[in-house]
Parts: C-alpha cells; structure tokens; sequence
C-alpha cells in the first residue's frame, strides 16, 4: 500500500515536533515541517505532499501569494486543526485520533497501520443527492431562501463538504461567515468553491444575491442587504472581536430576509452565532453541525445549548435535509402560485 506523504507548516516549534512525531507514528510520511515564514511559491512547487497542514497564527509573516497558490492548488489544504497538546496530556489520543481522520479524509483511502484504537467518524460513502423534480428547472434569479453558513476553526473543510454535497439548481442563496484572517479572504472562495455547483463571490457594492451563490461575508467591513436582494457594502468595523460577526451577520440577513431566513452553524471555537440565533422566532430553520464530527466543537455546542436549533447533522445529513426544506418550501408556498416562478 502507498503511503501517503504530508507537508506541515507551523511557526511554533514544539507544535512542529509534535505533529511530526504523531504524522510517522500513524504512518504517514513527513516530507516537510516548516515554519509559516518559510512558505514561499518555490516551496509550494516544489514539495511533493498528498496533503498540507497549515496553522497560521496573527503575528505571522506569510506569503499571502504563497497561500493562494496552496490553496487553488489541487492538493487537499487543511487549515485550522486543533494545537496539537503534549503527548503526556489526557486528551492526546483524542486529539491524535481526530488527526488521524482527518488525515484519512483528505487523502482519501484507509491510512496505513496506526498506533490508534477504536477510531471514530469512520469516512462514509455517500450517493450523490439528486435534485427533486419539483424544482428542476425553475431557472429563477430570487432565491425561495437566503441561509446564513457561520463557522470558524474548522470550519472551511466542513463548508466546502456541503456545498460540494448539494446537487446544482437548488433555488437557494448563503451568506458564509468565516472567521478568518483578512488576508485569506479572496483565497476562501477558491479553497471552498473549487468543487462546488456554487458560486463563491467576495463581497461587492451594488451586486445581487442570485440563486446559486455564496457571498462570502466581509472581514474588515460590515454589510447590508437591501432592496432586491442587493449588497450594500458599508464603511464601519463588525461589533466584537471577531470578522465577520456571524451574530452580526445573521441580524442583516434575517431582517432582510425574514421568512426566506434559515442558518446552518459549523465547526468553530467560541460561541459567535449564539445570541443571534436566540432573537429568532420559534420555527425558524436553525440548524448545526453534529459536534462528534467537528474540528472543533464549541461553535455549534454553544447554539445547540441555546435549544434554538432545530437539526443537527453531518456536512452531507445537512445538505440533503437543505434539499428537502427546499422542496417543502416550493411546494407549500410557491408551486400553488404561477406569478412566482418567474422571479
């Protein structure tokens, strides 16, 4: 069986021996360990890895064109895993088990003989979801829903799951909110869009929210929707210490929305999301990713303890329940109603 060979790069050194040490032990082969400053377009080119794992702290010095190569490339990219903690630590195995998935995940295949029992989140194969008859071939421009994506550590790798899991055509639009450094905020679309029948657009002044887009929500700036479902971008910073807000993003997008309104809160750290959910109306379509299969998990446990949340699931589970609301939505409010459908 081949083995199958992982690039790192981390600043912090004992981060580094520590995920070098766990990568060969589960039998993967280590072909370079680098600091973040290190990463340069010569590095990129130049290393044969079947995998990358990069952790980019605020006070790095990168390459932000280095990154954009990585990432637009076609070798899977996960960025944001968990600090690896010291290998005496309790929560060790745990957290070299979830690598170990990962790992797994990305490249594809059963991983080599490992020193790791009773793994958890076995990968699935999944069928394709079809795209009901129902909705086939509406050709709208005006969204029947506008759902808000939140997350943040771990997020992108959970995001780009669903919406590469969604079939084309659905009359839906996303607002996607990452936590996210602004100088990976153009490269998210590339990184989560690659695949996807989706189109992830950065934030412009005056475009449309169209069915079959993703705007990917501003980092620095904050945003409005307005009229037609028009973007407006404005000059004032997101309240909080994160960029985009999710709590912020979701108060725009469901006052414009209103019943069009939906969220979906992914893999992240903190509780970012939370208070905005629980000003929803009872009923509103609210739902997270299962915390079992997180990068990290206090994102969508801190919205599921709100008792706002009304379904829970895998990337893929998600995906097909959007689908199905989809096809209830058209069928009780819309099909009944000719003048709709040319919206």
């Amino acid at each position: 069986m081949a083995v199958h060979s992982v690039a790192v790069v981390n600043s912090d050194l004992l981060q580094q021996r520590i995920l070098g040490d766990a990568i060969e032990r589960l039998g993967f082969k280590l072909v370079l360990n680098a600091p973040t400053a290190r990463l340069s377009p010569e590095l990129v080119e130049n290393t044969r890895a079947d995998v990358w794992l990069v952790t980019v702290q605020d006070d790095d010095e990168l390459c932000a064109d280095s990154f954009d190569q990585l990432l637009s490339g076609d070798v899977p990219v996960l960025v944001g895993m968990d600090a690896a903690p010291d290998n005496k630590c309790t929560t060790f195995l745990r957290w070299e088990k979830k690598l170990l998935t990962k790992l797994r995940d990305l490249t594809d295949t059963p991983a080599p003989a490992a020193e790791v029992s009773q793994v958890p989140w076995e990968r699935k194969s999944h069928p394709p979801i079809e795209l009901p008859e129902e909705l086939a071939g509406l050709n709208r421009q005006v969204p029947i829903a506008i759902f808000v994506l939140g997350a943040s550590l771990g997020g992108p790798e959970a995001v780009k799951e669903f919406l590469d899991a969604l079939p084309a055509g659905l009359p839906v639009a996303f607002v996607y909110a990452q936590h996210i450094d602004e100088r990976f905020e153009q490269a998210l679309c590339q990184a989560v869009g690659r695949h996807s029948a989706y189109q992830l657009n950065n934030a412009e002044n005056a475009a449309t929210l169209s069915c079959g887009d993703v705007l990917i929500a501003p980092v620095a700036t904050r945003f409005d929707l307005v009229g037609l479902d028009r973007i407006s971008v404005l000059d004032q910073p997101w309240d909080g210490p994160y960029g985009p807000s999710i709590d912020g993003v979701i108060d725009v997008v469901y006052n414009h929305a209103q019943r069009r309104f939906g969220c979906i809160l992914f893999s992240g750290m903190g509780s970012d999301g939370s208070e905005g959910i629980s000003a929803m109306p009872e009923g509103t379509q609210i739902w997270a990713q299962s915390p079992a299969g997180c990068g990290n998990a206090s994102m969508p446990e801190s919205a599921i303890n709100t008792g706002r949340v009304t379904y829970i699931g895998d990337s893929y589970q998600l995906a097909g329940r959007l689908t199905e609301h989809l096809k209830e939505i058209w069928k009780e409010d819309y099909e009944r109603k000719p003048d709709h459908q040319c919206g």
